[in-house]
């Protein structure tokens, strides 16, 4: 009797395993937000955001976190809804709006038919961080006045920020808050210049 309880124990054992390991993961996708916010100011600049050059090991569906300074982890599991380069611009287009006071950001090329004032243009050299610690953002950007082609300032900047949570949600969040820094910067460099581009 007492072998057939341990042969009947091992086959439920075993099915078990079997099972567990027959499951497949459940994919889970995540963007990049901006968070709304009250402008009292009303730009008549109209504003172009692109082309935005990324990393290649950013350029891909899986989400990327760091593992020590020399190490990557591509998380297979836990992926971006679209583009990684197309997040990035729908959300700086959006802050800049938001900073701005204006509906006339776009991104870059756009299928939108506009005279753009001037256009940002981006170079993300660093755009990760570690899952539960800190997220950096490092960029390189230039405004380019779009009527003559006239770069009218170029900058480099870097951002800092420690995640609120260890999880993937925590993660898009920081790293969502660092892209706000920047597209604060850039509203401010924008509110400095002239509408109708910098030659006019």
């Amino acid at each position: 009797m007492t072998e057939r309880i341990v042969a009947t124990l091992l086959i439920c054992v075993a099915l078990a395993v079997s099972s567990g390991c027959g499951t497949t993961p459940t994919a889970r996708f995540y963007v990049l937000s901006a968070q709304e916010r009250v402008s009292s100011a009303t730009s008549p600049l109209v504003v172009a955001v692109g082309p935005v050059e990324m990393p290649e090991y950013l350029d891909r569906p899986q989400i990327v976190t760091r593992v020590g300074d020399n190490r990557l982890s591509v998380d297979e599991f836990n992926r971006w809804g679209g583009r990684l380069e197309e997040e990035v611009t729908n959300v700086l287009t959006r802050i800049l709006g938001q900073r701005l006071g204006t509906q006339h950001v776009y991104s870059y090329p756009s299928r939108v038919s506009a005279e753009t004032d001037y256009r940002v243009v981006l170079a993300l050299r660093r755009f990760d961080g570690v899952l539960g610690g800190e997220v950096s953002l490092d960029v390189a950007w230039s405004l380019i006045d779009d009527r003559s082609g006239e770069v009218v300032m170029i900058r480099q900047a870097s951002y800092r920020q420690m995640s609120e949570g260890t999880d993937f949600d925590a993660y898009a969040a920081t790293l969502s808050a660092v892209l706000a820094q920047l597209g604060d910067d850039l509203a401010a460099a924008l509110e400095r210049l002239p509408a109708g581009g910098a030659a006019r």
